[in-house]
């Protein structure tokens, strides 16, 4: 049986004084709120063959965002039994009531029937996965999982490998190493490596923390710093001398081009914070490399060729923290250079979204990357109207899943300009179609980017040129319903580089006839026997009115339903009226209501209470749920809650579980059910290096709940997770009464039986 687990997430709105009421819709009401869930639900199960579920899968809400104009976005997390599945999670989108499902969408190709009992052990895949990186700092402890995003399924062990490339740069690269045969079967990287320039916007504000600290007091997670990952402090409000060498000059430029982006996200496209949920990231100024990168955690940012400039101009940060976005949408950051080059292209997209709404005079909104210094002598590293000017691809082909990602970022950069900007815009440079086809004019940067973020909001590994297109025309059709215009400039786009129409992908007929539903009120309660009503409303979305029938789906026992009119035509209203029996089952119940229209049909979701409420309760999480710092750092997470049943109830927040040298603080302490808290997680110079699981813990008035955050405490020098035993080149050892001399130099993890490895080691 389908099984699925509704768990902690927070659904959060994002509003803006410079945002415009057409364009950014309200926060989700807790009725809006609970309707998506409950809508979200019922799709999953009423699609869980086209979702390959199996028996043995259940589905945990993980996060729920708001996106442009309301839509609302819910992503669950896939277990095969018990094992996480990597590839099967699955999105629904709803609109802004959370009564209509837009699309329900997963990465998953195959159903998984596969064994869960593992040949290879952990520690032989920790070793595996220790070869794939140059420089090894870390491994973290083997995870068994299913590997789904290839036709085939496959039980695999997750590795993290923490170190450096053979280049010198940072990497946490996650290894799937197959737990039947021991090869690799795939891998994908945190850190997502960029290059850009340094660029000084003039005398700028920015926002710091009153105590002079170069942290953002209103945008959560928002600071600069160096290297050593503390922001910047002084006893004065006023930062930086101008000089391309100053790295506090360096951190005005990151946070200015840091809150413009959020700021952005906000008034355009209706997402909180670079998460999602009211999160954002550090940056670190002053790396020693001509680079710029994102490592899953936080921006870092280098220096030119020259070392003239640091890398910290609104493009580049953009782009950094654009690989932020794209970690946190549905999905991840997943693998493979097709992914990476769409992920590559993000980056670009959201610093070009961030220069247009900075619209700063110093540096005007353009489609260049790095264009304000010369990185290596060349000029800009990307151009998005043109791409094969720096010798990338303008069009999509069989090759670029096997392209440089950087390069491979070519196809969807021109894509998102021919979106925006079409092909002959004025006062800005023309782009040609790869195809050959007709003129297009843009859309504008704003809505171009609404369609890019919905679009993105609904992701699924492996992420594909081909998917993206389906997307950004669902989202298209979604966004401005009744118009066709949008719709076909994003598809000519598409066309205009090489990515082809696919089977399945959503149709628009200017002025086709459409409406949308909804209830009032959405929930009721009535005690066994009694009858309770809610008014259906329609309103005309696209072309003219069309005739609707109205219908509920299956009804619990001894449930009926009535409508009054049980036919109207789109614009007009109808009565229903629910009547339940003496015997009808007690408790909540969702009621799909359906209204089917001659030419479209829409749902909507109606949630009946029969019998005493269930008592107050709430949903309790924390997010993000795990952090690494070295020992005598902190780090800080949000813990949200949600009222779920009943009425909203005092709740003491604590923690246990605590290690020595770690305290666990909580700024406010006591909330009301509804509300968030930031909890700070402060360690001494002397805690062990070590990953922890500690247990947050609400006691609320009338129920308690927990959450776990996972803290990895490194040594000063890098998290030490495991220890690694040396051993050369004819070393003799003795494991249960038999000596064995090494064949060659290596390492082994703690626990390594010579018999693991007969390949390193010979009996004597």
């Amino acid at each position: 049986m389908l099984a699925l687990a509704l768990t902690t997430s927070s659904l959060v709105g994002a509003t803006s004084a410079t945002a415009q009421a057409s364009q950014v819709a309200d926060p989700p009401s807790p009725d809006e709120r609970r309707n998506a869930i409950a809508t979200a639900h019922n799709a999953i199960l009423a699609d869980s063959a086209a979702l390959l579920a199996s028996e043995q899968d259940t589905f945990t809400l993980t996060s729920t965002v708001e996106g442009v104009r309301g839509l609302q976005y819910l992503t669950y997390a896939r277990k095969h039994a018990g094992l996480p599945v990597y590839g099967g999670d699955v999105v629904v989108a709803t609109d802004a009531s959370g009564a209509v499902v837009d699309t329900v969408a997963t990465g998953q190709r195959t159903k998984i029937g596969i064994g869960t009992k593992a040949r290879v052990t952990a520690a032989q895949a920790a070793v595996t996965a220790r070869a794939k990186v140059a420089r090894v700092e870390t491994v973290a402890t083997p995870v068994l999982s299913v590997h789904a995003t290839t036709t085939t399924p496959r039980l695999a062990w997750e590795v993290l490998v923490t170190g450096a490339t053979a280049a010198g740069h940072e990497t946490k690269l996650h290894v799937y190493v197959d737990a039947l045969t021991g090869k690799v079967i795939d891998d994908w990287d945190e850190v997502r490596d960029g290059t850009g320039n340094s660029y000084y916007v003039g005398t700028v504000t920015i926002d710091t923390s009153p105590s002079y600290t170069m942290r953002d007091p209103r945008r959560s997670g928002v600071a600069c710093g160096g290297q050593n990952g503390s922001p910047y402090t002084k006893t004065t409000d006023t930062w930086g001398n101008g000089s391309g060498t100053n790295l506090e000059t360096a951190c005005v430029d990151a946070l200015y081009a840091a809150q413009r982006e959020w700021d952005m996200l906000s008034a355009w496209l209706g997402r909180n914070g670079i998460n999602g949920q009211g999160g954002g990231y550090p940056a670190r100024v002053g790396l020693a490399d001509v680079n710029a990168y994102w490592n899953g955690q936080y921006g870092s940012f280098g220096h030119n060729s020259a070392n003239s400039q640091q890398l910290t101009s609104m493009d580049v940060v953009g782009h950094e923290f654009g690989h932020g976005i794209f970690q946190f949408t549905s999905g991840g950051s997943g693998s493979g250079n097709e992914t990476g080059g769409m992920n590559e292209s993000t980056g670009d997209i959201f610093g070009a979204l961030t220069e247009a709404y900075a619209n700063n005079p110093n540096d005007p909104p353009d489609y260049l990357v790095g264009e304000e210094v010369n990185l290596s002598g060349s000029g800009p590293i990307r151009n998005m109207y043109n791409p094969s000017a720096l010798s990338h691809p303008n069009c999509y082909s069989a090759s670029i899943p096997n392209t440089e990602v950087h390069a491979a970022a070519g196809p969807q950069n021109h894509w998102f300009y021919l979106v925006a900007e079409g092909t002959n815009p004025s006062g800005k440079p023309a782009s040609t179609r790869c195809d050959n086809g007709a003129a297009i004019t843009g859309i504008g940067i704003r809505k171009a980017g609404e369609v890019f973020m919905s679009a993105l909001n609904t992701k699924t590994q492996p992420w594909t040129h081909a998917k993206a297109r389906v997307a950004t025309l669902q989202a298209a059709k979604t966004l401005y319903p009744g118009s066709c215009t949008e719709f076909n400039v994003v598809k000519n786009a598409w066309d205009g580089v090489s990515v082809r129409a696919q089977s399945g992908e959503p149709t628009c007929t200017q002025g086709s006839n459409d409406f949308s539903v909804n209830l009032n009120p959405a929930s009721g309660s009535v005690t066994p026997g009694q009858s309770t009503t809610t008014t259906v409303s329609t309103t005309v979305t696209g072309g003219s009115a069309q005739s609707i029938t109205l219908r509920t789906g299956t009804l619990p026992a001894g449930v009926t339903a009535s409508f009054s009119p049980a036919t109207i035509t789109a614009g007009q209203s109808s009565t229903l009226t629910i009547t339940t029996s003496a015997g009808s089952p007690q408790g909540s119940h969702s009621i799909a209501i359906t209204a089917d229209g001659a030419d479209v049909d829409r749902q909507a979701t109606y949630n009946l209470q029969i019998g005493q409420s269930s008592p107050n309760d709430y949903s309790f999480g924390v997010t993000p749920s795990s952090a690494s710092v070295q020992a005598g750092q902190s780090a800080t997470a949000t813990v949200s809650t949600q009222v779920t049943a009943g009425q909203a109830q005092s709740i003491a927040l604590a923690a246990s579980n605590v290690p020595a040298g770690v305290t666990v603080s909580f700024s406010p302490s006591t909330i009301t059910a509804g509300q968030s808290s930031t909890v700070t997680f402060a360690t001494t110079s002397g805690v062990t290096p070590s990953t922890y699981t500690i247990s947050l813990n609400a006691d609320g008035a009338s129920a308690d709940h927990s959450a776990s955050f996972s803290l990895t405490v490194g040594g000063g020098q890098g998290t030490t997770w495991q220890t690694y035993t040396a051993y050369t080149a004819g070393q003799t050892v003795t494991y249960q009464g038999t000596s064995y001399r090494c064949l060659q130099a290596h390492t082994s993890l703690p626990g390594w039986e010579p018999p693991n490895t007969p390949a390193l080691w010979q009996p004597v």
